[in-house]
């Protein structure tokens, strides 16, 4: 799960439904934290561990002990530290915790965590603060922080205003030059070295230095690239609206510029502001010029050779044509006939892509006949090999508009608004151009957008299966998984897939 999937999609005006179980591991303080019933089994678990330890090593039972005793201050061990060794350490009650979320995260905007997250629970509407979590909830939850996290410096910002500038004038620029003018380089960092060297004479024990240093400039370009990220979410979130912190004109203005550069390919903030008129870069004008001269040797080749009965427009563009094919990467999608019995001319973008689903039960008899290869019934052997995550269809990007493949160790990332030439190197060009367009508004609605995703994670799927010197089969009408011709060897035979022509009776 990301902290991004417990606030409510961005342009949606429907009820939000969706339910989130949450683990995580309680530290206890008191008692008091415990109802009557969970200090009980507490207790009970307590005492079943102490008998079990003296069973084991030989010594008499301990009598029953409770929370209160535990935590008493004068002779219970759980937090006191008199009686250890190191005075950092202190002993803790730790439970593991369950439960279902009820309100969204709460990210440095709390009285009670102003500085880090709060989480609510459904059950007896408990708050909790958040110290540690999950790496993988972390890493993938960076949009979040940040998002927060900018909007708890706006804040700052506009608090320790010395000229108490009014609402209308605080637009994305203003914010930009408030913060490099005022905190892009606190006072302390002047003399602060962050990596701490014993041989640097010039840096004493606690890590600060004699001589001023000079941090790294940072250029406004940096900062606006920032609000762009968050831009339309400025404008649409009910917490920013009730803060009071910005305009709505310009920064509507603004989201709406940020989302014509990115329907026109162009960065934000790439230059001195979002100006929608920037130079191409000098790569692109190379690859242009380059592609300029391609099409005149192109033309003097066929003036040159001449063919009989074409003419020298036509042979030009099949010889483009063949150009363009061979420049292209490699087709990798694996696209399926739609079934004949469909009545319908549209197809689901979840069914329409290969995801290796329940591919294990044999094909029945009617199924095939005995000039259809039918795929061996020894499939189980994969499954041992097959990471879970590929039985499964993925689940659409969030308001983001972002998606990690589900596979460990795996930081693929498939980022609508920003594609990468390898997350559309299985696509069509019009699929491409769609995307690139970017005039589709939200991947949840967008049915042309949500096969284009498919598209691209089933590719991604794909390279995974290559990477276990395996690929996918189908035949009919079912899909399996075969070893890769080439690579394949003879002592993982007897867990391939066979595929076998059946014999004429």
């Amino acid at each position: 799960m990301r902290l991004d999937d417990s606030e409510k999609p961005l342009g949606t005006g429907e009820e939000d439904n969706r339910v989130y179980r949450f683990r995580g591991i309680l530290s206890i303080v008191s008692p008091l934290w415990l109802s009557e019933v969970g200090s009980k089994r507490v207790e009970g678990e307590l005492n079943l561990r102490a008998r079990m330890r003296s069973i084991r090593e030989g010594e008499r039972a301990p009598p029953d002990m409770t929370l209160e005793e535990l935590f008493n201050g004068a002779r219970g061990y759980l937090g006191r530290k008199d009686h250890l060794t190191d005075d950092d350490e202190k002993l803790e009650l730790k439970l593991k915790i369950q439960g279902f979320k009820n309100m969204p995260a709460v990210y440095m905007l709390s009285k009670e965590v102003p500085h880090g997250l709060l989480w609510t629970s459904k059950d007896c509407d408990r708050r909790y603060e958040i110290a540690t979590m999950d790496s993988y909830t972390f890493q993938h939850s960076e949009n979040f922080f940040w998002r927060y996290r900018l909007l708890a410096l706006m804040k700052k910002i506009v608090e320790e205003d010395p000229r108490r500038t009014s609402l209308e004038k605080r637009t994305p620029e203003w914010f930009v030059s408030q913060y490099i003018q005022r905190f892009a380089h606190p006072p302390n960092t002047t003399h602060k070295r962050l990596i701490y060297d014993s041989d640097d004479s010039d840096v004493s024990d606690d890590g600060t230095t004699h001589l001023p240093r000079h941090p790294r400039r940072i250029h406004k370009s940096d900062i606006l690239r920032l609000f762009a990220t968050q831009s339309e979410w400025f404008v649409t979130d009910n917490e920013v609206k009730r803060s009071k912190l910005l305009p709505s004109k310009p920064w509507d203005q603004f989201r709406k510029a940020v989302r014509k550069a990115r329907w026109q390919g162009w960065p934000i903030g790439g230059e001195h502001n979002p100006d929608l008129e920037l130079e191409p870069d000098r790569e692109e004008v190379d690859e242009l010029e380059d592609d300029n001269d391609d099409d005149d040797d192109t033309m003097d080749l066929v003036a040159r050779n001449p063919v009989i009965g074409k003419t020298n427009e036509t042979v030009r563009r099949k010889i483009d044509k063949a150009k363009t094919e061979r420049n292209l990467p490699p087709n990798r999608r694996i696209v399926f006939s739609p079934s004949s019995s469909s009545s319908s001319d549209e197809t689901d973008p979840v069914t329409a892509h290969a995801y290796i689903s329940d591919f294990s039960e044999d094909s029945s008899a009617t199924a095939s006949d005995s000039s259809v290869e039918v795929v061996d019934a020894r499939l189980r052997g994969f499954r041992a090999l097959i990471p879970p995550q590929l039985f499964q269809v993925p689940d659409l990007p969030g308001p983001d508009n972002r998606w990690w493949c589900r596979v460990p160790h795996c930081d693929y990332l498939i980022d609508m608004q920003d594609l990468k030439e390898e997350n559309v190197q299985g696509l069509s060009g019009d699929s491409v151009f769609y995307l690139m367009e970017k005039r589709w508004r939200s991947i949840q609605e967008d049915k042309k957008a949500q096969s284009c995703f498919f598209e691209m994670a089933s590719v991604h799927y794909k390279t995974h299966l290559e990477r276990l010197d395996l690929k996918l089969v189908q035949t009919g009408g079912k899909v399996g998984v075969d070893w890769i011709k080439h690579r394949r060897r003879d002592q993982h035979r007897c867990g391939a897939v066979g595929v076998k022509e059946e014999e004429d009776t």
